[in-house]
């Protein structure tokens, strides 16, 4: 992956920089303990000029984020989306990924002493596609998510994603493309960095909210398919049902909509071309790139 060239330039505490001329301190806090929170978004080229997907919802979640880690945001969300815009701009991109993060500065104790002045720091690169198919092949991953009680799950913190590497890692060194995670209580609850949805006899079948990340893509899906007359229900489920499953898939800004073979060497019933996740891919990638007016509202 090539996350910059020669000439990227990088949104950092104000200023329109050369990659080449951002340093930070080694001994920052959120390097060490990974005290700090980040976002993820999408621009997608809209015909005419790159369009970021959902951008005030973005940045709104990660001023939530950062609310809940008792960190001072630094701008507003206005001025977090015109920074976006411009930094896409500046760096001559028509479709990116983008990456807000929001970090600390030298620190080496375990209080949070400069959480009202952290740093924003914001990158952008192409990145076209997260799997490298639409066919991947999962396991449950031996790992489980955090309990609620332990970190805030429903947060973008930088220090949460080292249970996502683990899981990742584990699922790659055992041949597979990536992981599936149960919850402590043992239901299915997410991939590594994406939602899970299963389908089931034409009903679509998600983890509910109280144990999972709130994907936005994850809820543009639940939309997108609801309108389209499709059923819908969030409730709690095993490993024993998914693999029984019709077909599944994992959603998130990065992965967009990925479809799922099988897990743990169980095939899903139906080829992905046939199952609801097929078809809601198509219509999200006709919704994003601005060529599907009766989802407008999505966009």
């Amino acid at each position: 992956m090539l996350y910059h060239t020669d000439k990227t330039i990088l949104f950092f505490n104000g200023e329109f920089k050369h990659v080449n001329d951002f340093r930070v301190s080694p001994f920052n806090q959120t390097l060490h303990y990974g005290y700090g929170v980040f976002e993820g978004l999408r621009a997608y080229n809209n015909q005419q000029s790159p369009h970021i997907f959902k951008v005030k919802r973005h940045f709104e979640r990660l001023v939530n984020s950062a609310e809940k880690l008792n960190i001072h945001m630094p701008y507003s969300v206005q001025e977090m989306i015109n920074f976006a815009y411009e930094l896409i701009e500046r760096n001559e991109m028509k479709e990116a990924y983008i990456r807000p993060l929001i970090f600390m500065d030298k620190n080496m104790t375990l209080k949070a002493q400069d959480a009202d002045k952290p740093n924003f720091l914001m990158t952008c690169w192409k990145w076209t596609k997260y799997y490298h198919s639409n066919h991947l092949k999962i396991m449950v991953s031996s790992w489980r998510r955090p309990h609620p009680k332990t970190m805030p799950v429903d947060i973008k913190a930088t220090g949460n994603y080292i249970n996502s590497i683990l899981a990742s890692r584990e699922a790659h060194q055992n041949g597979y493309d990536d992981a599936l995670l149960l919850d402590v209580e043992g239901y299915i609850a997410s991939g590594p960095g994406a939602s899970f949805f299963m389908e089931k006899k034409g009903q679509l079948i998600v983890p509910p909210l109280h144990n999972i990340f709130p994907g936005i893509t994850r809820s543009t899906l639940i939309d997108i398919a609801k309108q389209m007359g499709i059923d819908v229900v969030e409730r709690n489920f095993g490993i024993e049902e998914a693999i029984e499953a019709d077909g599944a898939f994992f959603t998130g800004t990065a992965t967009e909509v990925a479809g799922i073979e099988s897990i743990n060497g169980h095939k899903l019933k139906l080829n992905w071309e046939d199952t609801i996740g097929h078809l809601l891919h198509n219509r999200y990638k006709r919704i994003v790139s601005g060529k599907d007016t009766n989802f407008l509202e999505y966009f």
